[in-house]
């Protein structure tokens, strides 16, 4: 989160991250940490930040998201980040920059956070899931809160959210099970506010 805490230093903000995905809508205005994670892969992240003060510009912000969004891509020689809105909230002393990524890949790097989505198999591949590295952890159904109990490894036909962003996490398929500390939303969004570690939510 380097690189997102530069910005807000340079505007006196404190930023937080949000998230969103596909099958569950995501809200017209957000007003809270939101990441979207699309089926196709692609990952809007807004971030949300106390926007209170007269001499805050939204304009500036924007232009100061767009350089970093445009410096990015000059480095990868490719468009992975575009800036899709900046807009104070009404009322709210909030303001909210919203960003779409190509893929998980560059979100993280981005974003200098954990972020991954895809199949189990691209999941151990790219060192986010091991059964060995996570024995501790506990997957919860989240229907009727019973624990996971098989190798989550072996389902080959589910797909996997990786993340330690605290945010609502809007996902791209059915929210089967979810790792402790995670919490289903009444929009079927998944927080991960009150996880301690990162946060495991299993698609299928």
């Amino acid at each position: 989160m380097k690189r997102l805490g530069k910005m807000a230093l340079a505007v006196c903000l404190c930023i937080l991250f949000l998230a969103g995905c596909g099958e569950a809508r995501v809200p017209d205005v957000v007003e809270a940490p939101t990441v979207a994670v699309s089926r196709e892969g692609e990952i809007r992240v807004w971030q949300v930040g106390d926007f209170d003060k007269s001499y805050y510009n939204v304009a500036e912000l924007n232009n100061m998201a767009s350089e970093e969004a445009k410096d990015y891509n000059a480095t990868l020689g490719r468009e992975a980040v575009a800036v899709e809105k900046t807009e104070a909230l009404e009322g709210s002393g909030k303001v909210v920059v919203s960003y779409r990524f190509d893929g998980w890949e560059s979100c993280g790097a981005f974003c200098e956070s954990s972020i991954f989505y895809g199949t189990m198999k691209e999941a151990v591949q790219n060192g986010f899931y091991s059964n060995d590295a996570v024995k501790e952890l506990v997957m919860k159904n989240v229907k009727d809160g019973t624990a996971y109990d098989g190798e989550i490894s072996q389902e080959t036909d589910s797909c996997l959210i990786v993340t330690d962003m605290k945010a609502n996490i809007y996902c791209p398929g059915k929210v089967t099970y979810i790792s402790e500390g995670a919490v289903v939303n009444a929009d079927g969004s998944v927080s991960s506010f009150e996880a301690e570690g990162p946060v495991y939510i299993l698609l299928k």
